[in-house]
């Protein structure tokens, strides 16, 4: 491993898979603006076998771009659900630089076991102001075996863009 992938990795919070180590995160001060949770909440790519329905599934769990749309805004969140664990984390990754830098927002992490988790949530587009940001969802996990206490660090690997190093995300074209 190099040592900028190195770095990236440890940045990330955590051990990662070697494809995945080149598409985390940066690291930095998250210095957007956290929002409340929407009353109508749906995910990227819902209902579309091309993106694989917008959900992310390794190691027990299922990993999805939660969003909540308004007339002129949409906002999105990390969700974590299925064998969650407690110490299991979400957040979302943010770039306006088409994934070359990346900043993490809003990690929460989960208080007891089998219990769906949510990152805050953060404005994704909003109409005149807020344009050509990726976010994607992020996840730091147990792998999923029995008494395994080993915790790895990914990202959903669907989205509708791909990065030159393999990883995906969500720009906010509808």
């Amino acid at each position: 491993m190099t040592m900028a992938t190195a770095l990236t990795a440890t940045l990330a919070g955590g051990t990662v898979a070697a494809a995945e180590a080149g598409t985390m995160a940066q690291g930095g001060k998250c210095t957007y603006n956290k929002l409340g949770k929407p009353t109508f909440r749906s995910h990227k790519g819902k209902g579309d076998a091309k993106y694989d329905n917008g959900e992310t599934k390794k190691y027990g769990r299922e990993l999805i771009l939660s969003t909540g749309t308004g007339p002129s805004d949409d906002n999105s969140a990390a969700l974590l659900s299925g064998k969650v664990r407690k110490g299991d984390s979400v957040w979302v990754d943010i770039s306006h630089d088409k994934g070359k830098n990346w900043k993490t927002c809003g990690r929460v992490t989960a208080d007891k076991d089998d219990k769906k988790v949510y990152s805050s949530w953060y404005a994704h587009y909003r109409k005149g102001t807020i344009t050509k940001r990726v976010i994607r969802a992020c996840a730091k996990t147990t792998t999923g075996k029995a008494g395994n206490t080993k915790r790895v660090t990914w990202c959903a690997d669907v989205g509708d863009v791909k990065s030159k190093s393999g990883g995906y995300w969500w720009s906010d074209k509808d």
